[in-house]
């Protein structure tokens, strides 16, 4: 690629201006880390604790659908649609009656 007509920095300089910006950029990643680490460790504590009585509710309603499907002859049909995609589906059917 040709380079546009101008005054362009010297090679040496672009690279002092680089080397200090990443060294910046690292300074900052290890100030902040002694700050930050405690507090994502925290929260990724709170946010397993969280999920602990949904995993136990998910857990006590697929042992229930076994149960269900175990006794029944034939299996029952559930739909694993996405939610996002379901909402996807009832926009475009939505539009396609106003039209």
């Amino acid at each position: 690629m040709k380079q546009l007509p101008g005054r362009t920095r010297p090679r040496w300089q672009q690279q002092l201006i680089s080397g200090l910006v990443i060294g910046l950029g690292l300074v900052v990643m290890v100030a902040l880390l002694p700050i930050l680490l405690p507090i994502m460790l925290i929260a990724g504590l709170l946010a397993a604790l969280a999920l602990i009585p949904i995993l136990r509710q998910l857990r006590s309603e697929l042992e229930q659908l076994d149960q269900v499907q175990k006794t029944s002859a034939e299996r029952i049909p559930t739909d694993v649609t996405p939610w996002q995609q379901k909402l996807w589906d009832q926009w475009k059917a939505s539009l396609n009656r106003r039209s």
